[in-house]
Formats: structure tokens, C-alpha cells, sequence
């Protein structure tokens, strides 16, 4: 009994079946799928778990960006730069400490250098156009750091327009200057803060005059006044003034109610009507006092004693001297000096009188008060909780809204002569009415986003479960179903000798060749031949000996 080989090596091949039917590239291939299954799965956890990053700063030079990721990173904090616009990005939780620490650092730096830039060595080389373009740029610089300071303000820029002098011409042209303000979320400029930036940015500059200065937000919108002593810019002063006193009494009549009403239970509205014409008034009233003698002045020239005509009552007495003059002092003790009619001189005398009188000069400020009117809306109090324990509330009576009408006059100063009203209302607030705020919507809020994102990972990982990893475990782990057909082992005497299933016993014969075992089966195939007939077993052995002998 002789073996017989295969006559075509290809057979051999062709009759070890298909390629995955090999033990060996059927478990290389299960481990390959299912090594690439977790790895698929285990980016899709590290990418659900990963946070999303925000840019923290946009546009900073390669020096601040180096000092910031190194702070970052001291502190702890993952971050990473745009490889395109270079922003630094911080996971959306940690953005506000991240921004805190580079604040307390000082970083950003800012817009460039401001003098210091001017320290270094200029070169040798260096122009005086160079010199001069660098000197307005570190004053840019330092203009805008000064105003970034204000709390308002976020970011500034200053681009200033200053003229070369120039020594063949007397006129010299003013500068002027511009100012970008970036103002924080929520943050409005008073009038008074910009014209303090008009007023800084003013004297830093010489020769630059106010109305040449130039205030605009982010958004486009003037906030300096091209002339003060415009109507339009008096009439804005004016209607601010008038606003501003409106809400300092809305403010006040608030204020005072809220304790007793409870809070957001009043509504108040106040209309002051201002008079802003200029008066002057200039008033002289003389006092009822009698005239009060100041100075008098008396002056005489000549001989006066000798044309002294007589005086007093005709007689002896009269005739003395000593006599005649007491009986004269008597008669008229203030005798109005007059010069004599028979005499050498003459007698003056100037007599000064003070009068009593008043000069006043009034000048009436404008925006004055002529007329305040003011409404007042109250909502229900809380009262006594009702029986099922619920809150309720009550209207006002007639005595507490007499109060709060005489604490909203006295509030608002009221004066019935100048015509002020004031009109206090008690009525339930439609608070089931009034539309309360549309939130974020869902499909913008980052929570909703990240909660979204986490939820289609694990879809993605549970259905790589079920439809990959689940079957390829389930064909590697499982048992190899034996194989029904016969594989053709040898042949003797030109009579193949054929081994059958493990159920069937070993069969002889020309028996037609199914389909192709592989190597397991062949050696379970074989373990059962011996099992069953050994003899037959070892006579083809042998013979399988003596044919290589």
C-alpha cells in the first residue's frame, strides 16, 4: 500500500478550503476586529469626556502668549492654542479662573509698547521720521493704558494727528485725536466720564483743543460733543438733567414705600417740568429811617463881629453883651449860620446827610422746578393666609393710602402753589400676565451640548457592543461544529481509503469527495479512525514507512 501525492501543489491548497477557514487567520482576524472595536470605543468615552475649550485670549504676540501658557500651566490648568489664530483656549468651566490668573499677572500685557519701548537702542541708522513715528506711538500707547484703567472700560485706542511744525509759516494747525473704547458688558459711559477722557486726553497733548477730540464706542456711536454750545448739545443737557431728576424722586418714593409694602409692589412714575431761562434782577429799596447827618463843613471870610446887628428884646438887657448872647441861645439854640447884610465877609456852610437804602441783584439758575407730578401704583399687601394655608393678599384701605400719599408728597417736596399732584392707586399687579424672559434655548446652552454629546457617545459605544464585539466573541469563544463530510486521508492498493465523521465509522471505497476539512477536523477525523479500527490504522502506517524507506 502506497501513499499518493497530490500531483498539482495548488491542490493541497485548494483542498484546505477557503482562507478563512484557516484556525490561525480566523483568530488573527477576530483579535484584529476586536482590538480595533476597543479602540474605537475607547475614543469615543475620552471624546464624550473631554470639555469643550473656549478662546480666553484672541490676537496676543509670541511673548504674552508664552508667559500665559506658562501661568496656565503653574496653575494647573489644561489649555491649548489654535495652531491657526493662535488664540488660547481653557475648557468652557475653568475660563473664568483662567482669566483671573492672567489678570492678576498683569497679561495680557496690552496693544504694544508704550515709552519703554523707547529704552532700548534705537541703532544708528535710526531717522527722525522713525523717531518721531515712535514717540506718537508710545504716546498712543500710554493714552489708551491710562483709559483702559477706568472701570467702564475694557480696551482702548488713541490714534492722535499731530502736525509738523514748520518754521516758514506763523499758522500753526491744531492737533486732534481719536478714541476707541471696546466698554464692558452692561457698562454705560456718564457724560461726565467722557468729557474726563476728552479733558485727559486734552492736556497730555499740547496745542490740542477740546473740539477736536473725538469719543466712539464699540458700536459705533458718538459719545463726545462736537460743540458744547450747540442747541442740540443744550438741549441734551437739558432733557438729561430733567431725566436725572425724575429718577432721583422715583428713587426716593421706592425707597420709602418698599418697607411698608413689601418689595416690587410699587410702580411709580414722576414728570418734573424744569425752566432753564436765565433771569437777573437788580433792586434798589430806600429804608424808612429819617435822615442821619454825615459831615458838615462850615467856612467864613472878614470881619463879622463888627457888623453884629443887635439881637434879643429891646432894652438894657439886650444891650449887654453877656446878656444878649444867652437871651440868643435861648431863642434859637441851633441858629443857622447866614452871612450878615452889613458886613466885610462872607460865611459857607456844606452839610452832608446819609440816606438808608438796599441794592439787591438777583440771578435765577437755570433748571429750576415749576412743576412736579407724580403716580403712584400699589399692588395688594400680603394679608392673613386663608384656610387650605395658601398666602393672600388685600387691598389698601383708605387710611394707608392717605399715608402713603402724604409720605410720597413730602418725598417729592410738594408744593400746592406751583401746581405739583400726586395721584396714589391701589390695584392687583397682572403678575400671571406679564411674560417672563425667554431663556437660552436649549440647543445653545453648553450644558444641553455636553449632556447631548455624552448621550450619542454612548449610543455610538453600546451599538459597537451589540453589532461588533458581541459577535466576534461570541464566533471565537464558541465550539467548532465538526464537519459532516469525508476527507480522502490515503489510498491503498488504488483504493482510497476514506475516514468519516466521528459518528461514522471508517468507510472504504470509492466514495465521492465533499467538501473540504480543515485541520481540526482532519485530526479528530484521524484520532477517530484509530480509535475504531487500529489495525487498519497501522498497516497504512506501515506501509507509509516501508513507501519512504
Amino acid at each position: 500500500m502506497s501513499a499518493i501525492l497530490p500531483k498539482n501543489p495548488l491542490a493541497g491548497l485548494r483542498e484546505m478550503g477557503p482562507l478563512q477557514d484557516i484556525p490561525v487567520v480566523r483568530q488573527m482576524g477576530t483579535f484584529a476586529l476586536v482590538a480595533a472595536a476597543i479602540a474605537i470605543g475607547l475614543w469615543l468615552f475620552f471624546w464624550t469626556q473631554r470639555p469643550d475649550y473656549v478662546p480666553v485670549f484672541a490676537g496676543l504676540d509670541a511673548k504674552s502668549t508664552s508667559e500665559a501658557s506658562d501661568l496656565l500651566r503653574t496653575a494647573r490648568i489644561p489649555f491649548r492654542v489654535d495652531p491657526v489664530s493662535g488664540a488660547l483656549a481653557v475648557p468652557t468651566d475653568q475660563s473664568g479662573q483662567a482669566k483671573l490668573a492672567l489678570a492678576s499677572a498683569g497679561l495680557p500685557a496690552g496693544n504694544g509698547g508704550g515709552f519703554e519701548s523707547l529704552q532700548g537702542d534705537q541703532g544708528f541708522g535710526t531717522s527722525q521720521f522713525v523717531e518721531n513715528a515712535r514717540y506718537q506711538h508710545a504716546l498712543e500707547t500710554e493714552l489708551a493704558r491710562t483709559i483702559a484703567n477706568l472701570r467702564p472700560v475694557l480696551e482702548a485706542r488713541v490714534h492722535l494727528a499731530i502736525p509738523k511744525p514748520s518754521a516758514f509759516t506763523r499758522q500753526k494747525e491744531p492737533a486732534s485725536a481719536s478714541v476707541v473704547l471696546h466698554l464692558r458688558n452692561g457698562s454705560v459711559l456718564e457724560t461726565g466720564q467722557v468729557n474726563a477722557i476728552v479733558h485727559l486726553v486734552s492736556n497730555s497733548i499740547p496745542q490740542l483743543p477740546l473740539e477736536s477730540i473725538t469719543v466712539v464706542d464699540q458700536f459705533g456711536r458718538m459719545l463726545s460733543e462736537t460743540d458744547p454750545d450747540s442747541d442740540a448739545a443744550i438741549g441734551a443737557k437739558r432733557f438729561e438733567q430733567q431725566r436725572r431728576q425724575e429718577a432721583v424722586y422715583v428713587q426716593r418714593i421706592q425707597e420709602l414705600l418698599a418697607p411698608m409694602t413689601g418689595p416690587g409692589r410699587v410702580s411709580t412714575q414722576v414728570s418734573v417740568d424744569m425752566d432753564f431761562a436765565q433771569t437777573e434782577q437788580a433792586r434798589e429799596v430806600y429804608g424808612p429811617d429819617p435822615a442821619i447827618v454825615r459831615s458838615e463843613q462850615i467856612s467864613e471870610s472878614g470881619n463879622l463881629a463888627a457888623a453884629q446887628p443887635p439881637q434879643g428884646v429891646p432894652g438894657s438887657a439886650s444891650n449887654t453883651p453877656d446878656a444878649a448872647a444867652a437871651a440868643t441861645a435861648a431863642a434859637d439854640p441851633a441858629p443857622a449860620p447866614a452871612a450878615p447884610q452889613n458886613s466885610n465877609g462872607a460865611r459857607t456852610a456844606v452839610r452832608n446827610y446819609e440816606i438808608d437804602r438796599t441794592l439787591t441783584h438777583t440771578r435765577q439758575a437755570p433748571g429750576r422746578i415749576t412743576r412736579v407730578t407724580a403716580a403712584v401704583l400699589v399692588d395688594n399687601i400680603p394679608g392673613p393666609p386663608g384656610q387650605d394655608g395658601k398666602a393672600v393678599t388685600r387691598a389698601l384701605t383708605a387710611a394707608e393710602l392717605g399715608r402713603i400719599e402724604s409720605l410720597v408728597q413730602q418725598a417729592v417736596g410738594f408744593d400746592a402753589q406751583r401746581g405739583d399732584m400726586v395721584t396714589v392707586v391701589n390695584a392687583p399687579f397682572a403678575r400671571d400676565l406679564v411674560d417672563e424672559p425667554a431663556g437660552t434655548p436649549l440647543w445653545e446652552n453648553p450644558r444641553a451640548k455636553e449632556l447631548l454629546r455624552i448621550a450619542l457617545g454612548g449610543l455610538a459605544v453600546l451599538a459597537l457592543i451589540f453589532t461588533v464585539l458581541r459577535p466576534a466573541l461570541r464566533q471565537l469563544m464558541g465550539p467548532v461544529k465538526p464537519r459532516t463530510a469525508v476527507a480522502t486521508l490515503i489510498e491503498e492498493d488504488e483504493v482510497p481509503v476514506t475516514l468519516s465523521a466521528p459518528a461514522a465509522p471508517v468507510r472504504l471505497g470509492n466514495d465521492a469527495r465533499e467538501a473540504p476539512m480543515d485541520f481540526d477536523e482532519k485530526l479528530q477525523v484521524a484520532r477517530t479512525a484509530v480509535s475504531n479500527d487500529p489495525k487498519r490504522v497501522a498497516n497504512v502506517i506501515r506501509n507509509w514507512v516501508e513507501v519512504d524507506g
